[in-house]
């Protein structure tokens, strides 16, 4: 039963992610909270992510299911690597706070 436990020990988890996020993924969450940020939407997309923290994969897939119409404002290559990045637990709080910091610039006219 013990061979059968350490064998199956890791069968669910995500392997091969390292834990530091890439200068490109930073920049590319950057771009993706300026965007949102310009449109008047940090309020809503803030609380679209912090609902779906616990389910980091569900919001990864809200993402692909969005494509079509995040296509318009954004490569799909982006849009991939952003629902690639959100499966990651530490991602979704660091955008929200992207994201605060852009909400509470003064608008710039």
């Amino acid at each position: 039963m013990s061979r059968l436990r350490s064998a199956l020990a890791h069968a669910f988890a995500l392997s091969g992610q390292d834990s530091r996020l890439e200068a490109d993924d930073l920049a590319l969450l950057d771009r993706c909270a300026r965007l949102l940020a310009d449109r008047g939407l940090t309020t809503p997309a803030i609380f679209l992510v912090e609902s779906l923290v616990p389910l980091g994969f569900l919001a990864a897939q809200l993402v692909h299911a969005l494509t079509p119409i995040m296509g318009m404002v954004a490569p799909p290559d982006d849009i991939e690597r952003l629902a690639r990045l959100l499966e990651r637990g530490e991602t979704p709080a660091l955008f929200v706070d992207k994201l605060r910091l852009l909400e509470e610039e003064p608008r710039r006219e």
